[in-house]
């Protein structure tokens, strides 16, 4: 899950039918390959209200949940809204206060807990969330609290779901101000800091499962970004190494060389893989129209091995020809196995409508969905 803050954003304000368009112009052909059928899960912040926009390119209507309504949504001043493949999660925080919202997309069922592990309650020293987050089996709170000589002492509050117990993890190598960011992965948490006296970064692996360090890994100088791929923590540096920890066995069982990586990071961050190949965000050089792609990089390679070059132009001019209309991307999403793209996009004639273009990419095909709501955050869910 990618830990970003949510922002309200405008509602995309008209009413259209699902309008399906396959086409390309006779000087530009395209070869005619079956559009598979694809189902994806949709999110975004519509004024007050959070909806889970599902869409199926089959000429159905989307379903429309109102997330405000199904899950109970009761807000706070600091909020997240996490999405996966399978499923959505809100969490909200303000000073001692706290609450986290969990819908699995695969099964419909949803959780919810209101002052997680009665945090709130508690007077015997000040303390402060700082965030919260979590996944289908943990909610976890970092938050501070004043220690001996008023020094601030970081800490983690771990709910475990499934055993409905919290434990708490006192970290005393990490000082609030050094904390860059983290990220949680099954019962793993990797946590990026940096060393009080010498301003070293540092990780430290935590298990959620039983609340304890597993390991406090001493980064490159180098260092860039580190993420997770299941059970290992994959680790880059700005000079183009990498090495790969698996939190199993308390190895590093891999090293090498990324060149033509983009930068990832910085910092901890989520990620998608397939295999030995990552999802990465090909940067356009600017100024341009376009920001960004989707590419994968496959370590094995060593290389780009899809979206090395700018393809999004040409996507936009097979749209112009087909429908007359120049649109606009924005945000994406990819699935690996089958190289199927979901990019929003909104016309470019200042009208407020959009909605999502189904691609992959060779763009040996795309559809044009027109929905009531421009997405914020794609999930590919289903490519048949």
């Amino acid at each position: 899950m990618s830990h970003t803050f949510f922002r309200p954003f405008p509602l995309i304000a008209f009413l259209g039918a699902i309008l399906l368009i396959w086409g390309c112009s006779e000087d530009d052909p395209v070869p005619e390959k079956a559009v598979p059928l694809i189902r994806l899960s949709t999110f975004l912040t519509s004024g007050s209200e959070e909806l889970q926009m599902d869409v199926v390119n089959d000429g159905s209507a989307p379903m429309i949940t109102n997330l405000n309504d199904e899950l109970g949504l009761d807000f706070l001043i600091f909020g997240r809204r996490d999405v996966d493949e399978n499923a959505v999660g809100f969490y909200f925080w303000q000073q001692q206060l706290s609450r986290s919202y969990y819908k699995d997309l695969n099964t419909g069922l949803t959780f919810s807990v209101n002052d997680v592990c009665g945090f709130s309650s508690e007077t015997d020293t000040p303390k402060v969330i700082r965030d919260v987050s979590g996944n289908e089996d943990f909610v976890v709170l970092p938050y501070t609290r004043q220690g001996d000589a008023m020094a601030l002492e970081f800490a983690l509050r771990i709910f475990d779901r499934g055993a409905s117990e919290c434990r708490d993890l006192f970290l005393p190598l990490v000082a609030p101000s050094t904390v860059e960011n983290y990220s949680i992965e099954g019962d793993l948490l990797g946590i990026y800091y940096r060393d009080q006296a010498s301003g070293n970064p540092l990780l430290s692996l935590i298990d959620l499962s039983v609340g304890s360090v597993l390991e406090t890994l001493n980064l490159s100088p180098d260092f860039q970004a580190a993420t997770f791929n299941g059970n290992e923590l994959w680790i880059f540096n700005r000079d183009t190494s990498y090495v790969v920890f698996n939190a199993s066995s308390g190895n590093f069982v891999r090293s090498g060389n990324a060149p033509d990586l983009p930068a990832q990071g910085p910092g901890m961050f989520d990620s998608r893989f397939s295999g030995n190949q990552l999802l990465v965000d090909f940067i356009y050089q600017q100024p341009s129209l376009f920001f960004s792609q989707p590419a994968v990089y496959d370590f094995d390679a060593a290389a780009l091995v899809e979206g090395a070059n700018p393809f999004l132009p040409e996507l936009q001019e097979r749209i112009e020809q087909a429908t007359g209309d120049r649109v606009l991307f924005g945000n994406y999403g990819v699935d690996l196995s089958s190289g199927t793209i979901a990019i929003s996009y909104i016309r470019g004639d200042g009208s407020t409508e959009g909605g999502v273009t189904l691609t992959t990419f060779d763009l040996d095909w795309f559809e044009l969905l027109e929905l009531p709501f421009l997405p914020e955050e794609i999930e590919v869910r289903e490519v048949q």
